[in-house]
């Protein structure tokens, strides 16, 4: 799993796998939960999304406070978790979803209290 280079655009990587679910709704559910998601080109996974096998057999640890950004065909990321939660903040909100905006909203003031 590799970090881009400080001054890469984590926000960009964010939106680009946000915009690829179909249903923008979900995602902040999902984020209350702490669980990723996928799709056919790439996804969000969240550290307790590991599995044994993940964890012991190939190794990948992602740390508390991160997540890895996957998106086939390139190298897998690890990004702030405030980073994808403000980034899919401002895409609910950019698409007319307060209610759902406002859940991220509540788990990022969690997160920097």
């Amino acid at each position: 799993m590799n970090n881009p280079p400080l001054g890469s655009n984590l926000t960009d990587l964010c939106r680009e796998i946000i915009l690829e679910w179909s249903r923008l709704s979900d995602l902040a559910d999902f984020a209350e939960r702490g669980h990723g998601y996928g799709s056919d080109s790439g996804g969000i996974q969240y550290p307790e999304d590991l599995d044994e096998y993940e964890r012991l057999v190939e190794g990948t640890q992602i740390p508390e406070g991160f997540l890895r950004v996957y998106s086939y065909g390139q190298d897998d990321v690890l990004v702030p978790q405030s980073i994808y939660l403000r980034t899919l903040m401002d895409v609910l909100a950019n698409a007319g979803f307060a209610g759902d905006m406002a859940k991220v909203q509540a788990l990022l003031d969690r997160l920097n209290p």
